[in-house]
């Protein structure tokens, strides 16, 4: 999911880009949890209605990654919060993270947000200071700058911002949009209000220069499809399933993105900007340490 620039070149190709998703065999006793920490989820899917793309797409999503961290980490349907579409404008947000600041240091805040992100400059790279989250809005905005500017969208480093407030113990921060890897350094220590003493970890559907690729249906996002199932279907800890899927999303995407290569090529892309790679930055191994179960 992505905005200006590497969108526009995108648009003749909107209609090419799926993935093929299989089924992943994980099976045998899983392991019981150990952390005592309760656990918070925090869900975002925003697909506004002027994209090319089904609005119940990111919906799915949701769905998806909250049914299997719920079952998996026991979080209770009290400490879910979801917003999805319509409910995910800044106001909408602003209203939740508010809803979360009576969190402590015994508890776990996991954030996944599936969503459009893109450069505020187009003719810059991604990166901590050039990324945008787009929120809803039932109309495309003009620009991407008077969208900032009236509120509509937000600046990645300002979503950063609100989840550096959260009073929790642990966050873990889930990111499924185009140059994901961009934004990454926001939640961990790259942020002035950083909380060194805190345990972060970040998950990204892509690398800062890729773009993120959808199921072949364009049902879902594929990493949200593909870490939802591992997260369902697996063992071990969160930093194992993580890892599964960043493998069996990359090798989807390369299936995807082979026979495009002339066509992004021509298109004055990149064939590697497709070849989507997740990653995950735990620099407190707080992935490593959640043990998935019953």
């Amino acid at each position: 999911m992505l905005l200006s620039g590497m969108s526009r070149r995108l648009a003749a190709l909107s209609g090419l880009i799926v993935g093929a998703v299989t089924a992943i065999p994980m099976t045998g006793v899983r392991a019981e949890g150990i952390d005592t920490k309760t656990t918070h989820l925090m869900a975002i899917g925003i697909c506004p209605p002027w994209k090319s793309l089904d609005t119940q797409a990111c919906r799915r999503g949701v769905d998806a990654i909250q049914a299997a961290l719920a079952k998996r980490l026991d979080i209770d349907d009290k400490n879910v919060t979801t917003l999805v579409n319509a409910a995910a404008t800044t106001e909408g947000l602003k209203v939740a993270f508010a809803g979360l600041s009576g969190l402590g240091a015994n508890d776990r805040l996991i954030i996944y947000a599936n969503m459009h992100a893109g450069t505020l400059d187009p003719t810059a790279e991604a990166g901590p200071d050039n990324d945008v989250f787009v929120l809803w809005t039932n109309e495309k905005p003009a620009a991407v700058r008077f969208a900032v500017a009236e509120g509509d969208w937000i600046m990645a480093s300002d979503f950063a911002g609100w989840v550096h407030a959260l009073p929790a113990g642990e966050v873990i921060f889930i990111l499924d949009a185009c140059e994901s890897g961009a934004v990454t350094p926001l939640f961990i220590e790259a942020h002035p209000q950083n909380n060194a003493n805190r345990a972060e970890a970040v998950i990204v559907s892509a690398a800062a220069s890729q773009f993120a690729n959808f199921a072949a249906d364009r049902s879902i996002a594929l990493y949200s499809q593909q870490l939802a199932q591992s997260i369902a279907d697996g063992r071990g800890t969160f930093q194992q399933a993580a890892d599964f899927a960043a493998s069996r999303t990359h090798t989807a995407a390369i299936a995807i993105c082979d026979p495009l290569k002339s066509a992004l090529e021509k298109a004055g892309m990149d064939p590697l900007s497709c070849a989507q790679q997740p990653a995950t930055h735990d620099p407190d191994a707080v992935l490593t340490r959640i043990v998935l179960h019953d």
